[in-house]
């Protein structure tokens, strides 16, 4: 099993622990703290990625170079042949063996590395997507926790209006409230009630009435009719005077 793989599981465990012990300790903390946690895994995981790709880039580099080497060698080698110099062709043909060792050499490095980094990138792309499904976790938990802090905040409220501070004292405020706006009104009515059957009333009444009367007399002559009553009254006198 590779580094990768390992730390995987370390964190995949961890995360277990912390989901199940959320209701033990404050839970937007924990959450908080193990979003942290991720992000510094997340950054362990990119740099050992990147150490053991850089890794395969020098391999690479060395196996190049070894090639190079080796490929030169045997150009000399011809060269030593094409001017019949057997002994510096005895010298490049040794050389040339310890160079070809060199390179196969430089090339089982690098195969053995370019597998880890392969590895790497396959594992790196596989964390990456578990993260990212952690930390969805993480933030549909935040949301449940915070709609869980609004419910506790509601029942709390719900609670205390039910108690007798709560609804209890607002119902006594109303009838109260009540009481007193009803024994208000009666109070006004009763007023506007004596003053209707006062001697002051009934002298305003009266008042209003003979003044009624007058104009109305004045309007008949105005236009020249007089009412009947006065004419009635008109002739009683006229008898009387008889």
């Amino acid at each position: 099993m590779g580094f990768f793989a390992r730390l995987a599981r370390l964190i995949r465990g961890f995360f277990s622990l912390f989901i199940g012990g959320l209701e033990e300790r404050n839970p937007e903390a924990m959450l908080e703290d193990l979003k942290n946690q991720l992000n510094a895994a997340k950054v362990r995981y990119h740099t050992t990625t990147a150490n053991i790709i850089a890794r395969e880039k020098t391999a690479a580099a060395k196996l190049k170079s070894a090639e190079k080497e080796l490929e030169e060698c045997r150009l000399q080698i011809q060269e030593a042949k094409r001017l019949n110099d057997r002994e510096l062709a005895l010298q490049l043909l040794i050389q040339e063996e310890h160079l070809e060792a060199a390179y196969n050499t430089a090339l089982e490095a690098y195969n053995a590395i370019k597998a880890e980094a392969d590895r790497a990138r396959e594992e790196f792309k596989n964390f990456e997507a578990e993260m990212e499904l952690k930390m969805s976790q993480i933030r549909q938990l935040k949301v449940q926790n915070e709609l869980a802090d609004l419910k506790k905040e509601m029942n709390a409220l719900r609670s205390n209006y039910a108690t007798e501070t709560g609804a209890g004292r607002i119902n006594e405020g109303l009838k109260q409230a009540e009481e007193l706006i009803q024994g208000k009104l009666a109070k006004e009515e009763a007023i506007a009630e004596l003053g209707q059957n006062s001697l002051d009333t009934r002298m305003r009444s009266l008042k209003g009435s003979m003044a009624r009367r007058r104009a109305e007399e004045k309007l008949a002559a105005l236009f020249g009719d007089e009412p009947a009553q006065m004419e009635e009254g008109r002739v009683v006198k006229e008898r009387v005077q008889e």
